[in-house]
């Protein structure tokens, strides 16, 4: 029942929006907008649409940045004899033959493998919140897994829908109990 973290690369993922991009995407562009017209609204929809194409860029950079780092964790997997057949959001890999549960952390590169006799567990947790219009909808959408390691007994990874959520339990189980 050993833990080992494995880093599995060292190129780093593409940054999120920072100070600077703020400034150059979204100030600048308000400043030349408040120096060219006197108009208010000029200026906020010039900051708005610096703003979005900042994000857009570096949004997809990231995504593509997260991909990279996942396909470089799941070749180092292989080096190793784990074939990850399951994949779940650039978090989990499982290789359903062996009983391979794989933590793949993409923000410090480094992945962590579990045995499914070192994994206690997997239960599926989410909060209902009601809109204003008084219509439930399901936020926090998570699967929890809890393992036997002391250091990192929770691993949560998030999901966007209840139905997927529900699979993804439902394949964890199977693997977990075959």
């Amino acid at each position: 029942m050993a833990f080992e973290t494995i880093q599995y690369t060292t190129v780093p993922l593409a940054k999120t929006i920072g100070l600077i991009d703020l400034a150059v995407f979204v100030a600048l562009p308000g400043c030349v907008a408040q120096a060219l017209s006197d108009d208010t609204t000029t200026v906020v929809l010039a900051s708005i649409a610096g703003f979005a194409v900042i994000a857009t860029i570096r949004g997809l950079r990231r995504h593509s940045s997260l991909k990279t780092s996942f396909a470089a964790a799941k070749a180092n997997l292989e080096k190793h004899g784990i074939k990850a057949d399951l994949e779940l959001r650039r978090e989990l890999a499982v290789d359903s033959v062996s009983g391979k549960i794989v933590f793949v952390t993409p923000a410090t590169m480094s992945y962590q493998i579990y045995d499914r006799a070192d994994i206690l567990g997997c239960e599926h947790q989410w909060v209902n919140k009601s809109n204003s219009n008084g219509q439930l909808s399901k936020t926090e959408n998570v699967l929890v897994f809890k393992t036997r390691n002391a250091q990192q007994p929770l691993y949560k990874i998030r999901l966007y829908d209840h139905a997927t959520a529900e699979l993804w339990l439902a394949r964890m189980n199977a693997v977990l109990n075959s």
